[in-house]
C-alpha cells in the first residue's frame, strides 16, 4: 500500500470513528424509551381506541404545545386514527373552543379538572375527551394524552419521551408572525358572524405592565384580523368609548348602548426561560364575559431579539431588568387591592393602556360605596407626587357606585420621557388631612403615601386601593 492509499484509508477510519462517536454521544441525550413524534402519536391511538367502547361520541381538543403548528399536527393526526377506526361518532371541530380555553386554563393552573371538563363534554354531548400537552424535557418532550370519561369524570393518560427529529425540528420551528395568524384564525373560527373585535391590554403577567412586545402583539393581531372574514377592528373612537363605558371589561348596560364591541381580545406573557409565552383570549363584551377562545404560544429569544422586543417596559428607551421590576412590584404590593373592603377601580381611557407622544389621559375611578379618594403619580423615572386632590377645587368624594372622571378641571397632556408610568389610588371612608407626597419612587415613600389623618389627627388606613400602569410611547 503506498503512502497516498494509506493516508486516504486513515481519513476514511478517522471519518468512520468520529461518526460512531457522535452517534453515540447524541444516543447519550436521550433516555432509552424515547420514540419519535409520529411513533408516539401511533402508540397513544392504538392505547386509547381499543378499550374504548363502539360508536362512543369523542371529541377531540387541541393540544397544548409550544407552537401552533405541533398543536395542529398532533391534533390532526389523533383526529385522523380515530375518524379511520370507523368505531366513533366524532364531534363537530366547531364545538370544541370552550372545551379547549377551560383546558388550556387549567394548564396554566397548574391542574385539570376531570369534574369541569366532564361537565363541558356533556354539554357538547360527548362520552370522551381526547387531549393532552408535549412540553420540553432538557434534550427530549413529553407528551401526556389523556382521555377523560365523560359520566365518570375520571381521566386515564398514556406518556411518552419524545426525541427530537428532523419533522418535530421543523413543527417546532415557526415565527412569531405565523404564531399570531394561527391565534388569530382560531380565534374567526369560533364566531360564526361578522364581528366587531376591540384589541385590549396584553400586558406582563398579571402585573397591567405593557411593553414593545404589546405593541406588537396589538400591531400584529390588528394585522391578522383585518384577513379574516368574520372580524371587523373597532375604530378608536370605538374602543376608546368602550373603554371608558365598560370600566375595564366589567361591561354595562351603558357600554353596550355606546359602542358596537362585541368582543375583545385580551392577554399576558410571561418568560419562558429567555423565551416568551403568550396567552390569549377572546373575550365576549356580553353580560356573561364568556369566553370564546384562547391561545397560547411561544415566541423564541432569536425572535424577541430579532425584533428588538423585550418584555419588561422601557423607561428613557432602556429596558429595565428583571430585578428591577419585581422590586417595584413588591413596593406597590400595598395598592394591589387584596384587602380591600369593597370593589374599587380605576381604568384608563384606552383598552391597551398604551399612550403616543402628545396624547391627553383620563382615567375614570369606581367605587362600590361612598369614600374619599387620593391619587398619586408615579412618572417614568420615578418622581412621585399626588396629583388629586391638589386644590380647593378638587373633589374628591365619590358616591357608592359612582364612576368620576379624573381630570375634571384641567387636563393631563402625555410626552417624554417616554415609558411606564403609575397611577396609585387610595380611598378612604372618611375626610382625611394629607401633607404633600414627593420624592422618588420607594417601597417606603408608597408606604408612608398611603398613611394620613383624619380631623382629630388620628392616623387612619385605606378601606380599599387600586393601580393603574400605562406607557407612553413615541409617535408612529
Amino acid at each position: 500500500m503506498n503512502v497516498k492509499r494509506f493516508l486516504k484509508f486513515a481519513s476514511l477510519c478517522l471519518i468512520t470513528l468520529a461518526f460512531f462517536a457522535c452517534a453515540s454521544q447524541s444516543n447519550k441525550s436521550h433516555t432509552p424509551d424515547s420514540i419519535t413524534l409520529d411513533a408516539a402519536i401511533n402508540e397513544a391511538a392504538s392505547h386509547f381506541i381499543q378499550p374504548l367502547s363502539a360508536n362512543a361520541r369523542v371529541a377531540i381538543v387541541s393540544f397544548d404545545a409550544p407552537t401552533g403548528r405541533l398543536s395542529d399536527y398532533i391534533f390532526e393526526e389523533l383526529w385522523t386514527r380515530f375518524e379511520d377506526s370507523r368505531k366513533f361518532v366524532m364531534v363537530d371541530r366547531r364545538n370544541l373552543e370552550r372545551v379547549e380555553a377551560e383546558i388550556r386554563h387549567q394548564y396554566g393552573a397548574g391542574k385539570v379538572d376531570d369534574h369541569a371538563l366532564s361537565q363541558m363534554g356533556k354539554q357538547l354531548g360527548a362520552q370522551v375527551l381526547v387531549y393532552g400537552q408535549i412540553v420540553q424535557m432538557s434534550n427530549e418532550y413529553r407528551m401526556t394524552v389523556y382521555a377523560t370519561d365523560v359520566e365518570k369524570a375520571s381521566s386515564s393518560q398514556r406518556a411518552f419521551n419524545v426525541r427530537g427529529d428532523n419533522k418535530l425540528t421543523s413543527l417546532l420551528n415557526v415565527s412569531a408572525e405565523e404564531e399570531v395568524q394561527r391565534a388569530v384564525a382560531t380565534m374567526a373560527r369560533n364566531v360564526d358572524k361578522k364581528t366587531v373585535v376591540a384589541i385590549g391590554r396584553i400586558s406582563y403577567g398579571d402585573s397591567q405592565t405593557v411593553s414593545s412586545l404589546s405593541s406588537w402583539l396589538k400591531n400584529s393581531i390588528i394585522a391578522g384580523a383585518n384577513r379574516q372574514e368574520n372580524f371587523s377592528i373597532a375604530s378608536d373612537n370605538e374602543s376608546s368609548g368602550f373603554a371608558v363605558a365598560s370600566r375595564g371589561l366589567t361591561v354595562t348596560p351603558a357600554a353596550v348602548f355606546a359602542s358596537s364591541i362585541q368582543a375583545v381580545v385580551i392577554g399576558s406573557f410571561i418568560h419562558l426561560d429567555s423565551d416568551a409565552e403568550v396567552s390569549l383570549q377572546l373575550v365576549s363584551t356580553g353580560g356573561n364575559r364568556e369566553i370564546l377562545s384562547s391561545s397560547r404560544f411561544i415566541i423564541s429569544a432569536s425572535e424577541l431579539q430579532r425584533r428588538r422586543l423585550s418584555l419588561l417596559p422601557e423607561n428613557n428607551n432602556v429596558a429595565v431588568t428583571r430585578n428591577q421590576f419585581e422590586e417595584r412590584q413588591k413596593a406597590i404590593e400595598p395598592y394591589a387591592g387584596k384587602n380591600n373592603k369593597w370593589n374599587l377601580t380605576v381604568t384608563p381611557d384606552v383598552l391597551d393602556g398604551i399612550y403616543y407622544n402628545g396624547d391627553y389621559m383620563t382615567m375614570r375611578i369606581y367605587s362600590q360605596r361612598d369614600c374619599y379618594f387620593r391619587i398619586t403619580h408615579v412618572d417614568v423615572n420615578g418622581n412621585t407626587q399626588v396629583i388629586y386632590p391638589v386644590s380647593s377645587r378638587d373633589n374628591n368624594f365619590i358616591r357608592a357606585g359612582e364612576t368620576r372622571q379624573i381630570p375634571d378641571n384641567t387636563r393631563y397632556r402625555l410626552h417624554e420621557p417616554f415609558g411606564e408610568e403609575m397611577i396609585l389610588v387610595a380611598a378612604y371612608d372618611q375626610p382625611f388631612i394629607q401633607g404633600q407626597i414627593s420624592g422618588s419612587f420607594s417601597a417606603d415613600s408608597i408606604a408612608r403615601g398611603l398613611t394620613v389623618v383624619d380631623n382629630n389627627r388620628v392616623s387612619i388606613s385605606p378601606s380599599a386601593t387600586a393601580k393603574l400602569c400605562y406607557t407612553i410611547l413615541p409617535r408612529r
